[in-house]
């Protein structure tokens, strides 16, 4: 369904040229649920924002090959890009206040999609918003849909931003670290709905992470990703059980482990 070969991301944003891709090269299955993992500045959210066409800076240059169910990303047309982009791409974010518009209430912004793609129906639109809050785990949906960001709680707002992003079906979810800014309760709700979204709709999900252990949970196969390049892919549980590079190593060393009292 995707496959990403030797993306290079560059910045020439200071006087000299600087890489923060390197030569990434994956694929990704139908229905197949891919963490990438690194600390900040590896290149996860970067190579994630590519998929998306989302990095459109003139002081960017990118190469290589993003194709999605056949589609060059990076070489077809905008237009092209536009017609897949939150209809069969979509993605979520790590902190939904900052996506999501203050002063329109939330069925207006869970519509959004639809409404791009060309749905006009009024009532249309509200039944399919009200439907993938429902789906999201949004209990009262119907006063959800009427509220503005700021009456929701995290986990709440999160919720929305999934609703949004799985309201036109897509094939293909990017979750781009979007569990941090919530609690542990909260992000197991998030990981356990993500599980039910790929079992039930197939969806495929990119999982862009620094969380080993939500990673662990969640993710079939892992990329380690360290200063732009991959270091290390494989089977989740081979990467957790045998890891191979001393990088892959100490990330997974540093992963918390809880002790019960005595």
């Amino acid at each position: 369904m995707l496959s990403v070969e030797n993306l290079k991301i560059e910045f020439f944003d200071h006087s000299l040229p600087e890489t923060a891709v390197d030569d990434v090269t994956f694929t990704m299955g139908e229905g197949e649920i891919l963490g990438i993992v690194g600390e900040s500045g590896s290149g996860k959210s970067l190579t994630a924002l590519s998929i998306a066409g989302l990095l459109n800076r003139g002081d960017i240059t990118k190469s290589g090959d993003i194709v999605f169910n056949g589609l060059n990303l990076l070489h077809c047309k905008r237009s092209e890009l536009r017609k897949l982009q939150g209809k069969d791409i979509a993605m979520i974010f790590q902190e939904p206040m900052t996506c999501l518009n203050p002063v329109k209430r939330i069925g207006w912004q869970v519509e959004e999609a639809l409404r791009v793609h060309g749905e006009k129906d009024k009532f249309k639109l509200k039944e399919e918003a009200i439907k993938a809050l429902t789906d999201a785990g949004l209990e009262d949906a119907e006063r959800i849909y009427a509220s503005f960001p700021h009456q929701l709680s995290g986990g709440q707002r999160q919720r929305v931003m999934i609703a949004a992003a799985m309201i036109s079906k897509p094939k293909l979810l990017i979750a781009d670290e979007p569990t941090t800014a919530l609690d542990v309760t909260v992000q197991a709700q998030v990981i356990e709905l993500l599980r039910r979204i790929n079992r039930e709709k197939k969806t495929s999900i990119l999982f862009i992470s620094h969380d080993l252990s939500l990673v662990r949970q969640l993710c079939q196969r892992v990329l380690v990703m360290k200063d732009g390049k991959i270091v290390e892919q494989g089977e989740a549980e081979d990467i957790f059980a045998n890891p191979q590079e001393e990088y892959t190593k100490e990330l997974i060393a540093a992963i918390p482990v809880v002790k019960k009292p005595n």
